[in-house]
């Protein structure tokens, strides 16, 4: 039942176009402590990418209600007196032209109970030009803790979005960071959907391929959720997107060319 709800509920979420998961990322299970740029176990891969001077662990997972838990990225503190940069982690190449009412979430974990808010959120929508999110979180004793932070600002509509978390220079704190989520609403132009603009079949899988197709038949961004409303698969392909890595179960697949977004159930067998 809760299952049936879930699908029901991302159903709604897709047709009725209130908003919606645009990306997600819990940074999966390291083996062991692993620079940002030599991992390889994100949850969403292309066209998104990930770069800066953090890394990955699993020491002091999330703990919050609906953690990922495993593995988390840690963006030590740094003095200026050591020579060594400023720990930052930069996810790249996160498509929300089609979206407004951006929000960013994330969970958060400071290292002493005296900090707050000194891990600088900023996105941008070229890479160059940024513009800071701003949050706070408790202080006092007892808040050296995991918790959800949603930072206010504006988000760009973008179809290269960047979000960057820095520690500063001379922070003395480390702070970490996990299950990453944007949220948004389709925009008009989005939502103008024709009708069966794509084929997508088979909606019964068994042999583990999609095939997806189109009058023009370009690049298309596919994302496929789970029954939890869960973001499993994201990338690009111009007509087949193999699913035979998952678990047997009911699908959504959302399919975007050109502004033209599209939705359909499907199951694995």
């Amino acid at each position: 039942m809760k299952n049936i709800y879930a699908l029901v509920s991302l159903l709604i979420t897709t047709f009725v176009f209130s908003q919606t998961t645009v990306y997600t990322e819990n940074f999966g299970n390291p083996s062991t402590t692993t620079l940002l740029t030599a991992y390889s176990g994100f949850q969403t891969g292309s066209p998104v990418t990930y770069s800066g001077t953090a890394d990955v662990r699993t020491s002091t997972p999330s703990d919050y209600s609906g953690a990922s838990g495993q593995g988390c990225v840690f963006l030590g503190g740094v003095t200026t007196a050591s020579g060594t940069p400023a720990k930052t982690l930069i996810i790249s190449g996160i498509n929300t032209q089609n979206y407004q009412n951006l929000t960013l979430s994330f969970g958060h974990q400071k290292g002493t109970n005296a900090s707050s808010n000194e891990l600088k959120v900023e996105v941008s929508d070229n890479g160059t030009d940024w513009t800071q999110l701003n949050y706070t979180r408790p202080t006092g004793s007892g808040t050296s803790v995991w918790l959800v932070v949603t930072p206010t600002g504006t988000i760009p509509s973008a179809a290269n979005l960047s979000i960057r978390f820095t520690n500063p220079l001379d922070s003395n704190v480390g702070f970490r960071v996990d299950d990453i989520k944007l949220t948004g609403t389709l925009t008009m132009a989005a939502n103008d959907v024709k009708k069966n603009h794509f084929s997508i079949y088979p909606t019964v899988v068994s042999n583990g391929i999609i095939c997806v197709s189109s009058a023009t038949n370009q690049m298309k961004k596919i994302s496929v959720y789970d029954s939890a409303a869960k973001l499993v698969i994201s990338k690009g392909t111009d007509k087949e997107i193999n699913v035979s890595h998952l678990p047997k179960g009911n699908y959504i697949i959302n399919v975007e060319e050109n502004g033209v977004v599209e939705s359909k159930k499907f199951i694995i067998k």
